[in-house]
């Protein structure tokens, strides 16, 4: 009975399920989701600051070329040879730039000009179609030092176009600056965002999932102890919520279940000792039983010999249980014999418990046979009989209502069917659900096995029992239909 009386928890340790300590967490869902969206954000920061940096040079450029127009606008109006050297190095040095040319009427002048490289490294002409800002916006962050480039844009004043030639370096610096300046706003709004985004999803999923592992966790240490460890539901509309109702649900049950098991553990370990007492006193009451049938008394030689059976079959069903460690029924051992005996032979054993006047009718034909293990069947019939003798001690007695048991018995496409009514008050509406399951008697003071027992034997025929619908409705009476297969049995 080891086996049985182990609880359930402790089973769990010791197979070191429950031995686990739990692991400290190092890195956990939200310092993942705060690192995830910081990184989410600067990429999608990246995607912006790429066409924004690439903007700005354009824009740079643009505007160089339109301070160029201005000083070619100032120097072309000027007389030739008129403009003063100090005026014409203001003007370049406003313009950043080391020539200004301009193309007019198919004649290239240089309005101003102060020292000339050896060369240009890299041309912009803003005529042509073909301007890439992106990859150039990238080649010039990246350019060494020293280059020298020049802008060709279209010229004022009917010009064809006008060109200044200048270093790079100013334009370098300006771009790493806004980048700077653009970076730090990214960061900073990368953390806020991140922060934000991070305490909404910990308040709106992390907290919620926190509570079920710790529901979890805390159910796990002790599932028998259900006062402060099943989780009660929030009640929201959302999926975490209805992950809740239905981690509350399983809870529950588990924990129903693991005290029923608890309870059958218990009941197992004192059902093995009063077998074992019950044994030895069996044996000396069949020992005595076996004196009786020497009387002289003719109801003495009647009854002696069922007294024996009686004892015979406890004696029996006591020595398989402290056997096999379990009540576990041998599977039947199917032989063809009359019902109408054996009906009547459990008749005369629930007579002489019953109180009250309870009248038995056997409506079985007396030449009907079945084929199956009468030793099991005869459990079957007298468990339901019992269950209607009592439930009828238990009833008042009304005029014109016989408190009656009848059992009735016939063939129906190879198939035996018994049926056993009775006229007692019937099963109650709350009963019905679970009238086949252990420990669930609706009656005072009953077991809850009888039926169980009943089941389980009609089951290892291969048959079913089954609470005939409509008969157990209030002051109708129970009847209960066994359906065991017969195909070895010929026409009767």
């Amino acid at each position: 009975m080891s086996d049985l009386v182990m609880p359930p928890r402790e089973g769990l340790a010791a197979s070191g399920i429950l031995a686990k300590k739990r692991r400290p967490v190092r890195f956990g869902l939200a310092s993942r989701v705060l690192l995830l969206n910081t990184a989410f954000v600067i990429a999608a920061a990246t995607m912006i600051y790429i066409p924004a940096i690439a903007t700005y040079r354009e824009n740079w450029l643009w505007q160089r070329l339109s301070a160029a127009y201005t000083a070619a606008l100032v120097l072309d109006a000027a007389p030739k040879a008129m403009v003063p050297p100090e005026l014409s190095r203001q003007l370049l040095d406003s313009v950043g730039a080391r020539i200004i040319v301009l193309s007019k009427h198919g004649t290239k002048q240089i309005l101003a000009a102060s020292e000339l490289p050896r060369r240009v490294d890299e041309v912009y002409d803003f005529r042509e179609s073909a301007f890439h800002p992106l990859p150039e916006a990238m080649a010039t962050l990246m350019a060494p030092p020293g280059r020298v480039i020049t802008i060709v844009g279209e010229a004022p004043m009917g010009g064809e176009w006008i060109a200044l030639t200048m270093d790079e370096a100013p334009l370098i610096k300006a771009m790493r600056a806004y980048s700077l300046r653009l970076m730090a706003v990214t960061l900073v709004m990368s953390m806020v965002v991140a922060i934000l985004a991070t305490v909404a999803i910990i308040f709106m999923v992390l907290r919620p999932v926190r509570r079920l592992t710790d529901s979890l966790i805390e159910f796990g240490a002790n599932p028998e102890n259900s006062s402060r460890r099943v989780i009660v539901p929030s009640g929201g509309n959302h999926e975490i919520a209805y992950a809740e109702e239905e981690l509350a649900i399983m809870q529950d049950v588990l924990v129903r279940e693991l005290n029923e098991k608890k309870h059958l553990a218990a009941l197992g370990l004192a059902v093995a000792k009063i077998n074992h007492d019950m044994r030895n006193m069996l044996t000396s009451a069949q020992l005595l039983s076996d004196r009786l049938a020497n009387a002289d008394d003719p109801l003495v030689q009647r009854l002696a010999p069922k007294l024996v059976a009686t004892l015979d079959r406890a004696i029996r069903f006591c020595q398989a249980t402290l056997t096999y460690g379990r009540a576990a029924d041998d599977p039947p051992k199917s032989t063809r014999f009359p019902l109408h005996g054996l009906v009547a032979e459990v008749i005369e054993m629930i007579g002489l418990e019953a109180r009250g006047g309870i009248e038995f009718v056997n409506a079985v034909a007396a030449d009907f046979e079945i084929a199956a293990d009468r030793e099991q069947m005869f459990r079957v019939l007298m468990n339901l009989l019992r269950n209607g003798a009592e439930a009828l001690e238990n009833s008042r007695a009304e005029p014109g209502r016989p408190k009656r048991i009848g059992v009735e018995s016939w063939l129906e496409d190879k198939t035996a069917v018994i049926e056993v009514a009775d006229t007692g008050p019937g099963v109650p509406a709350s009963a019905r659900a679970r009238l086949f399951t252990a420990f669930s008697s609706s009656r005072s003071g009953g077991s809850g096995l009888g039926l169980v027992i009943a089941a389980d034997l009609v089951r290892g025929h291969g048959g079913a029992i089954a609470l005939v619908p409509g008969a157990d409705e209030e002051n109708a009476g129970a009847k209960f239909r066994v359906t065991l297969p017969q195909a070895a049995i010929g026409k009767q």
